[in-house]
């Protein structure tokens, strides 16, 4: 049965890590993997998070199985969170919801959904676009088609080829959108134009696929959501996926939400919300629990959801400053360089504008590791990696200007 696996395509993810566990270059920096670091290099865990675990504890829970659309209150919890405790798109008979393993589980979930009723239908998504989301939807059978976005090489929105190519949409075609620190770019839409896309949604008969996986990274807990509240108040359906990861700092838990929001009338609340049931247990049967209970007890709890939001808080102010810090060293070493989209952009990472072969020249000679596109972890970084970096973009430009220095920059 194994042997016809053969020379099966490595994960450009993987191949990473690999190369990055096998340098032996003491000063080797890794600006992967989305993880928020503190200034000496740790992942911290939230002091709201270790207070919700103890309280846990305490309270002896079962461990017994759980309905496959997991914690009911989790569910709750983050539609209120991400929406909004008044919005009309959480009225009862209105939006049903599973807690799920992570975003990623959310969105191949949402995926088979969407398969199971309109094989049809063609997903949108972004150019450039997180490549590892895709696969959810391929996987479910859908077309993916691309949208123009972002300019990597001009660090530019591309919002007039986006709302050309998004005409082209059929009714029950998927949006994809990042609710806000869009992966990789960091670049967002603002409120006017979160407006456009809802009325060529409304348009067109598609229907928004919006995920949000860093609500507080960008500018602030309620104001990062804000588009996706926008145009949840005017389209008549939405699909929604939430990661817990990064705003609860809850990463190797794996806790996430999938909600459809459906029209007022038409649509049978119950059988929708079975036909989600049935979706979830034939692919994972239940989530875990634990990250889902934690944030639970957060946001059930005035004290620790105020801990909460400060920490968060000072999390996003201290990604800012990192973002501040790399701008103003890649300014400095780069005299007449532009580099203020990224202190514009917001939340985990930006694109340096460099190709695949001058990002593995960074990589070879400077030993910092990226995902593709050149994606930095801004919140990974530290003040001298800020500065290591700005050097190794230099050089890149140097290296455009006269390829022969190749040679001087390997001995740097």
């Amino acid at each position: 049965m194994f042997k016809d696996i053969r020379d099966y395509p490595n994960d450009p993810i993987e191949a990473l890590f690999t190369r990055l566990e096998d340098d032996a270059n003491p000063d080797k920096i890794d600006l992967g993997i989305g993880v928020f670091r503190d200034d000496s290099g740790n992942v911290p865990v939230m002091k709201a998070v270790r207070e919700a675990e103890k309280r846990l504890f305490a309270q002896n829970l079962s461990k017994s199985y759980i309905s496959p659309l997991g914690n009911a209150d989790y569910c709750r919890d983050v539609e209120r969170l991400v929406l909004g405790k008044d919005h009309p798109a959480i009225r009862p008979g209105r939006i049903v919801s599973a807690q799920t393993p992570g975003a990623g589980g959310a969105l191949r979930a949402g995926a088979e959904f969407v398969s199971s009723l309109s094989a049809e239908s063609v997903v949108w998504v972004s150019d450039l676009v997180w490549e590892h989301q895709l696969g959810f939807f391929t996987q479910a059978g859908l077309e993916l088609r691309r949208y123009r976005y972002y300019d990597q090489f001009n660090s530019e929105l591309l919002f007039d080829g986006m709302t050309e190519d998004l005409q082209a949409m059929k009714a029950n075609d998927v949006l994809l959108l990042h609710g806000c620190c869009h992966n990789p770019t960091g670049q967002d839409l603002d409120l006017d134009q979160w407006k456009i896309v809802a009325d060529i949604v409304v348009k067109t008969g598609a229907i928004p696929f919006v995920d949000v996986a860093y609500q507080g990274f960008g500018a602030g807990i309620d104001e990062d959501v804000a588009g996706l509240r926008l145009l949840a108040g005017i389209v008549p359906q939405l699909l929604l996926t939430v990661s817990s990861s990064k705003s609860f700092g809850i990463y190797r838990e794996r806790a996430g939400l999938l909600s459809i929001i459906l029209p007022d009338d038409g649509v049978e609340f119950e059988s929708v919300r079975r036909k989600l049931r049935d979706t979830v247990r034939e692919l994972y049967f239940m989530a875990p629990d634990h990250g889902a209970a934690i944030v639970h007890e957060i946001l059930s709890t005035p004290e620790l959801e105020a801990l909460w939001r400060q920490e968060l808080n000072g999390i996003r102010q201290h990604v800012m400053r990192k973002r501040k810090s790399l701008r103003m060293a890649i300014e400095k070493t780069n005299p007449g360089f532009d580099a203020s989209f990224l202190e514009l952009q917001r939340g985990m990472f930006s694109c340096l504008p460099v190709s695949e072969d001058e990002q593995m020249f960074i990589e070879q000679r400077r030993h910092i590791y990226m995902f593709p596109n050149a994606r930095v972890n801004v919140a990974a970084m530290s003040e001298a990696q800020a500065l290591i970096l700005a050097n190794a973009f230099a050089d890149v430009r140097a290296r455009r200007v006269s390829p022969a220095t190749e040679g001087q920059l390997a001995s740097a």
